[in-house]
């Protein structure tokens, strides 16, 4: 008798609990350890999971789902202690959405923070602690990211711990969709929130300033056309490598803003395979319209051969009178790059499958000069994503909706975002993700989602980035820069 050849599969990322696909043996579970670990994280289940003070549920709009966490009025906190078992001391990236749900432009100071615990839950040291000043979280939704230290050797858990300060009557903030995932580095940025005024970055015009930042103490501001960079070293790290990149900014005026990542070889020159990995456009309407900061992510192409550092790079136009700002940048390893085509529709709805869907161009774009509208009366997007090693590893989805009204509607939109995993034959065999996101305001305005799938299951070669809008009266929703990749 001829013995069949087992293939063997294994988790990509801890390279344990193998499975066999042609040997008929039950598949074993992937290792689940790359995908978010904060449980309850979108405040489904009320507040199980979490030990809280002064928090409730179920007052105010949320920002995923059916619930969000309320902290305050007055004083308030919320924590969860989140297992490390299996994650080889990786850098964990925290993302968050924070806003008021009233009118109180004062609401306290919060303080986010990641705390690394030993195995007997004694605090051994401190990961992350993000500070948002009093004044900063208003009626405009704000999606926070960052990235932890590395956690030390004998860290067995880490504190993910939200605290808020009291601020002037009903002081409330609300916090929901919170992620912490494992990332493949720390920020590779130096003095990447200005804490440090310029220091480490090159300018000419930019100056630094300390109020009312974004994040932290400080931030980086311009009055007039001007260009600032920092470049990064990244020649240690193995060849094709991507990068994330995620900032925030605001304007008080009409004021364009370009980002790129420039490969430079070691002598601070273009690679000649290929000088730029990112390059976004934020037109020259969109930051003032938004009225707060608003955040951007995204993931670079393979760095060419002969990389040697990176240059951060943002170039900015202004118009007289108007302040721009940036702040909270970071730089980071991932394993892959935005697996998406197409994703700022630059090419049209090229790569894209949709139905009641169009184009849609204007001043006040998330990035680049158009994205994809779906319609009052509803419409649906999708694109089908070839994986390969897919078993076992969580992904990064990340976009923009933009709430756009055709006028009196009074309706809040929807927008269902799923992954779905496909196998070879284009079936359907799991779910990866589902977000549920309500796109309120009264304008354009734009709000900034974040998902971490679950493991992709065995037999998957391909997700499918589905969009799906229900109707809503006299009020469309808007799509644009649309990112999935792995950040290990």
């Amino acid at each position: 008798m001829i013995r069949q050849r087992c293939h063997p599969y294994f988790c990509s990322y801890c390279k344990a609990y193998p499975c066999r696909q042609w040997c008929g043996l039950t598949p074993s579970k992937a290792c689940g350890r790359c995908n978010n670990l904060v449980q309850n994280p979108s405040f489904e289940t009320d507040l199980s999971q979490w030990e809280t003070h002064n928090v409730t549920t179920n007052e105010g709009i949320p920002f995923e789902g059916t619930q969000a966490a309320r902290l305050g009025p007055g004083e308030a906190n919320m924590y969860q202690d989140i297992s490390l078992s299996k994650l080889n001391c990786m850098p964990l990236l925290l993302s968050f959405n924070a806003v008021s749900p009233t009118s109180n432009q004062f609401n306290g100071d919060l303080l986010a923070e990641v705390l690394w615990l030993d195995a007997s839950r004694n605090i051994i040291g401190t990961g992350l602690s993000l500070f948002i000043k009093n004044g900063r979280i208003t009626g405009i939704d704000l999606t926070y990211f960052d990235i932890t230290d590395r956690p030390p050797a004998n860290a067995a858990w880490a504190r993910l711990q939200f605290s808020k300060a009291k601020g002037s009557s009903s002081d409330m903030i609300l916090i929901d969709q919170v992620i912490l995932t494992p990332v493949s580095s720390i920020n590779l940025l130096q003095n990447p929130g200005f804490e440090a005024g310029l220091n480490q970055w090159t300018t000419a015009s930019f100056d630094s300033s300390y109020a009312l930042p974004f994040a932290g103490g400080g931030k980086a501001q311009v009055t007039r056309a001007d260009t600032m960079y920092q470049d990064v070293l990244i020649g240690h790290f193995p060849k094709n490598s991507t990068f994330l990149l995620s900032f925030a900014a605001s304007a008080n005026g009409e004021a364009s803003l370009s980002v790129e990542v420039r490969w430079l070889d070691a002598l601070d020159n273009p690679t000649p395979t290929g000088g730029t990995g990112l390059y976004l456009e934020i037109p020259a309407q969109t930051l003032a319209a938004q009225e707060n900061y608003l955040s951007y992510l995204d993931i670079t192409g393979p760095a060419p051969l002969g990389a040697f550092k990176a240059r951060i790079f943002f170039s900015v136009f202004v118009t007289e009178g108007t302040t721009l700002t940036i702040d909270q940048v970071i730089f980071a390893r991932t394993a892959t790059n935005n697996l998406v085509k197409n994703p700022s529709f630059i090419e049209g709805l090229d790569n894209w499958i949709h139905d009641n869907v169009s184009l849609f161009a204007g001043n006040n774009i998330y990035e680049g000069n158009v994205d994809a509208l779906a319609a009052d009366t509803g419409g649906s997007l999708f694109q089908d994503i070839p994986l390969v090693n897919a078993v076992g590893r969580c992904f990064l989805f990340n976009c923009g909706l933009g709430f756009i009204s055709n006028g009196g509607g009074s309706e809040t939109p929807q927008m269902l975002i799923q992954v779905l995993w496909l196998d070879k034959n284009g079936m359907q065999i799991g779910l990866g993700m589902s977000l549920t996101c309500l796109v309120t305001g009264g304008r354009p305005n734009w709000f900034v989602y974040t998902g971490i799938t679950e493991p992709a299951p065995f037999g998957t070669a391909a997700a499918r980035l589905l969009f799906t809008k229900p109707s809503s009266q006299n009020i469309a929703v808007a799509i644009d820069k649309v990112v999935f990749g792995c950040l290990v």
